[in-house]
């Protein structure tokens, strides 16, 4: 009797272990090598102080956009930085009002809530969940020094969900560090992010563009802010 109920707790537990882990997004392996990939991506602006690319990705709709620039600065500030999810809203001033909080976090990853309004008539709000590591999100991968993707919408972590907010579930982003042959430092941003709702496709990636420029500037001024502060 006493190996009856081994066995018997045992599938349960691989079962319970099953619908758990169903509820969690797995990582889109494909979308992040796309990203990833270097090739690929047709220069927007090289006007200004920031190199502003865009790449179409197999399968999707919207186009990824990159934003890249050498900068004299530690990766691991800026890791810091991008990890810091509860304090976005103190740094990332061109984002507007917005809701950040940590969720969860582990020795491996954070993940993250956010809820963003759009003061747009009939437009309804975004939120979403995300998973970020400090790493990047394969064996070989040598230049990501974070990579995050979005999660699927759970009903246990939502309890105060905003009913007017449109639920995204489809995304990615990489921070990316290379050394260049001129002994210079080359970091970037590299996102693919779907919004959902009604609107043009042009219009969605003439505003993710903009969102990820500033995100990508607001963040690279906090990181070296840091590390003047700490020196």
């Amino acid at each position: 009797m006493k190996k009856y109920y081994i066995i018997v707790a045992f599938f349960l537990f691989l079962f319970l272990n099953h619908v758990y882990s169903g509820s969690i997004s797995a990582k889109p392996i494909n979308l992040l090598n796309s990203l990833h990939d270097n090739n690929g991506w047709k220069i927007l602006d090289s006007s200004s102080h920031n190199l502003v690319s865009t790449k179409e990705i197999p399968g999707r709709d919207l186009f990824a956009v990159m934003v890249k620039k050498e900068i004299d600065l530690p990766k691991e500030i800026l890791q810091d930085v991008i990890m810091d999810i509860n304090n976005y809203k103190q740094f990332l001033k061109s984002s507007g009002s917005f809701i950040s909080n940590e969720i969860k976090r582990t020795t491996d990853f954070v993940d993250g809530y956010q809820f963003i309004p759009i003061n747009i008539p009939f437009f309804d709000n975004r939120e979403y969940l995300f998973r970020m590591y400090p790493s990047g999100f394969k064996d070989d991968d040598s230049i990501s020094i974070i990579h995050w993707y979005l999660l699927n919408e759970q009903d246990a972590i939502l309890e105060k969900k905003n009913q007017s907010a449109t639920y995204l579930s489809h995304g990615a982003g990489l921070w990316t560090v290379e050394n260049q042959l001129n002994n210079k430092t080359s970091f970037s941003y590299r996102i693919y992010m779907d919004p959902g709702g009604s609107l043009p496709n042009f219009l969605i990636d003439l505003i993710n563009k903009t969102s990820v420029v500033n995100i990508f500037e607001d963040a690279i001024a906090e990181a070296q802010n840091r590390y003047l502060n700490r020196n």
